[in-house]
């Protein structure tokens, strides 16, 4: 893994340099025609504050897992965990890859939001369709790959356990956890789409809002099924039920917002058109 991450970085530092540190005649260049934009600490820090309360609340939620885990009686607990949690870290990654497809590709539409001298109402109207395309294709393309990943991944805990324990007590106790993975790494998938919908919109404060609140609830419910000495998957089924919470937030501020718009809108102009036939 080391190797792998030395030569990765190795492999970006040239293109990085070359697209995101300008020389000084370039700088000077682009100062004296005006195009020169320079990134101030306010609006760095506008962006990254925001962005860093989501992963910390992502590994707040899993460190306060592992420790409820821990804590919950019986030898196999915390070692069905970790293995549920292994497995949790295998779908992850080919879900994250599209919220980064989002932040990539989406921004260049919602521009148009910003700065609406730059293009005309026209054009406008027809980039945030477009980006609300590309998102429902997202979110589509997300749902049928996280569909397939999750059979795979939670076949594991309830048909082969033997694959990643030898030991018969922790294969046991990883069959009832199959389902509560299998639903929090299906649910993972409309977080990460919407996610970087989000953070594409620059809605930062609405999603470290929601990381916030869901992840000071969170612990809550986890420390319930502490103090009741419950079986740990009941841990997982709360994660099913954090995630369902987060991805019904982002995807409610992504499409149901708009649609809600839209319904009202035919509503008020329909009484409009009969009060005016009266």
């Amino acid at each position: 893994t080391l190797v792998a991450q030395i030569a990765r970085t190795m492999a970006l530092i040239v293109p990085a340099r070359s697209k995101l540190f300008a020389t000084r005649s370039e700088r000077t260049k682009k100062i004296s025609e005006g195009t020169y934009k320079k990134v101030s600490t306010a609006s760095f820090l506008s962006f990254a504050a925001p962005v860093l309360t989501l992963v910390l609340g992502k590994l707040a939620a899993f460190g306060v897992m592992t420790h409820v885990a821990a804590s919950l009686p019986g030898e196999t607990s915390l070692a069905a965990h970790q293995i549920v949690l292994s497995l949790f870290f295998f779908v992850s990654p080919f879900l994250e890859v599209l919220s980064q497809t989002a932040q990539a590709f989406l921004p260049q539409f919602y521009i148009a939001r910003r700065e609406e001298s730059a293009v005309s109402p026209t054009d406008a109207a027809a980039l945030e369709k477009e980006a609300a395309t590309l998102s429902r294709r997202l979110m589509g393309l997300g749902l049928t790959l996280a569909a397939v990943v999750v059979a795979v991944a939670s076949s594991v805990p309830a048909f082969f356990p033997g694959l990643l324990t030898n030991d018969a007590m922790v294969g046991r106790s990883l069959k009832p956890l199959a389902v509560p993975l299998a639903l929090g790494s299906l649910l993972t998938a409309p977080v990460a789409v919407a996610e970087g919908v989000l953070l594409a919109r620059r809605e930062l404060n609405f999603l470290a809002g929601t990381y916030i609140l869901s992840t000071a609830v969170f612990p809550f419910f986890l420390f319930g099924i502490k103090k009741a000495k419950g079986p740990v998957s009941h841990v997982w089924v709360g994660f099913a039920l954090f995630q369902l919470f987060r991805a019904s937030c982002f995807t409610g501020r992504i499409w149901l917002g708009p649609l809600l718009g839209k319904v009202f809108t035919r509503k008020g102009k329909k009484n409009s058109g009969k009060a005016k036939m009266a």
